[in-house]
């Protein structure tokens, strides 16, 4: 444990503080005169602050300290009544005496008023110590879990995805083989984006948007006409950083639950931009909108939601409303 360190000012301020005392014993009549209580208070309160200023610098354990100070208190006490009375040359007398009573009073007094300070102090310092340790906990606990979530999220999203594209590719190679070789391709830019991304925990908005457009191709080949896109986001927005797969959930639940559902299909559009020194991405769809979306719809919703929490607090939000037209739009906010 390191040794405590003390200020070159702190005796000036204890020199000042015994003068303030000599003042105050003056003016209510102790002592006979003011440079005979200024030595006395000097003597007893630089050897107060000496003898606690040793404990606090030498003492290994905050018990060691505690029970220096309290011993430094009245030991101090005593050795400035003596050293103050030898130079007054009262050492002996019965007023010396009075004083040593007197100092032995004060100090046990003020050890114990210390000994009260010290241990309040040292008890914050514990509750303190307890809190930052359960803050760090609670935090390390809720990135573990929103860490399993997104993994969780992931194994959720690339095999039904791949079962999903190979059965259509298997399809696709006997009737329509540039078809065919048009979705490999995508696929195999999607594959390339994804497992980039395996293991890291953040991106960029122009990463996001790559791969949901390679996600977004391969789909337009399986679904054809019924399926229709558009990317709105400025080029300036693209470096962002931005969480890791937060829009692959609204995107899926908008083709899922909204477009795929409905007879003729429907266009999705992503866009971006900022508003009032905030990012906003909107997920719109023209599906089948709130009110015929299937069961599973909340699921994705629910853990963006709390991704966001996990990462933002309050100061990020998604909202779901439908649209005029038909369809829902999927809106969330994050600090610019």
């Amino acid at each position: 444990m390191q040794a405590m360190r003390f200020s070159p000012l702190q005796p000036v301020g204890v020199i000042l503080v015994n003068a303030l005392i000599a003042g105050f014993l003056g003016a209510i009549g102790v002592g006979n005169s003011y440079a005979e209580n200024f030595l006395i208070s000097q003597c007893i309160g630089l050897s107060i602050y000496a003898g606690c200023a040793a404990a606090l610098r030498w003492a290994s354990t905050p018990q060691r300290r505690l029970a220096g100070v309290i011993a430094a208190v009245p030991l101090g006490a005593g050795a400035g009544v003596a050293v103050s009375t030898a130079i007054l040359g009262r050492a002996g007398s019965a007023w010396a005496s009075a004083m040593a009573w007197q100092s032995l009073l004060i100090g046990l007094l003020f050890g114990t008023a210390i000994s009260a300070l010290f241990y309040l102090r040292g008890r914050m310092s514990q509750l303190e110590s307890e809190l930052k340790e359960r803050q760090l906990r609670e935090a390390q606990a809720e990135q573990e879990r929103i860490g399993a979530q997104l993994r969780m999220l992931q194994a959720q999203i690339e095999p039904h995805f791949l079962f999903n594209t190979l059965a259509n590719l298997a399809v696709l190679i006997r009737s329509d083989p540039q078809r065919a070789e048009r979705m490999l391709a995508d696929l195999i830019a999607w594959l390339r984006a994804t497992l980039q991304r395996t293991r890291e925990t953040t991106s960029t908005l122009g990463d996001e948007m790559a791969l949901l457009r390679s996600y977004l191709d391969i789909l337009a080949l399986r679904l054809g006409e019924r399926l229709r896109f558009a990317f709105d986001v400025p080029e300036a927005l693209l470096p962002r950083p931005f969480p890791l797969l937060l829009l692959q959930p609204l995107v899926e639940n908008a083709i899922t639950h909204g477009i795929e559902p409905k007879v003729g299909g429907g266009e999705l559009r992503i866009a971006a931009g900022l508003e009032n020194g905030r990012l906003r991405i909107v997920v719109s769809d023209t599906g089948v909108g709130l009110r015929e979306a299937g069961p599973g719809y909340g699921f994705g919703l629910e853990n963006v939601r709390q991704r966001l929490r996990a990462l933002f607090g309050e100061a990020a939000s998604l909202n779901i409303r439908g649209n005029a037209g038909g369809g829902v739009a999927a809106v969330i906010e994050l600090p610019a």
